[in-house]
């Protein structure tokens, strides 16, 4: 049984991460795929077209972030939060130095669901294999 981690998610990236915790830790979220922040969708991995700010921005708000501030650089910048918001982590392994994760907001929300139901992300079968975000 994975031991599971609480994140005081700071910052975001694009919608599937990563996350940027207080501690440095990095995540990427499991079973989701979406918009790159060049506003691709990369080869074989499923994304919903569209703004990668915007739809950043609605990932944000659908978290429950209030958005203190947005840097923007070529590879997109971070998104910044007025305040931490808690998540607690579930690893499952790691990706390009990032923890990939199934990660619940305080209320338990699942967080790759909360972007399935804002419309900024589409559940990625490859890595859902069990479907829980079928749901979604």
């Amino acid at each position: 049984m994975t031991v599971a981690l609480i994140c005081l998610a700071i910052a975001l990236h694009d919608v599937d991460g990563p996350i940027h915790c207080q501690d440095g830790t990095k995540i990427r979220l499991q079973g989701i795929g979406a918009l790159e922040m060049d506003g691709k969708c990369r080869p074989n991995q499923p994304c919903i077209p569209g703004d990668p700010f915007e739809q950043r921005r609605r990932m944000a708000k659908a978290m429950g972030a209030t958005i203190a501030r947005e840097t923007r650089t070529p590879n997109g910048g971070q998104l910044y939060f007025a305040r931490p918001i808690r998540l607690t982590i579930e690893p499952t392994g790691t990706s390009h130095k990032r923890v990939t994760a199934w990660a619940r907001l305080p209320d338990g929300r699942d967080v790759s669901c909360v972007a399935i139901r804002a419309g900024v992300a589409v559940r990625w079968d490859k890595y859902d294999r069990r479907g829980r975000l079928k749901r979604c």
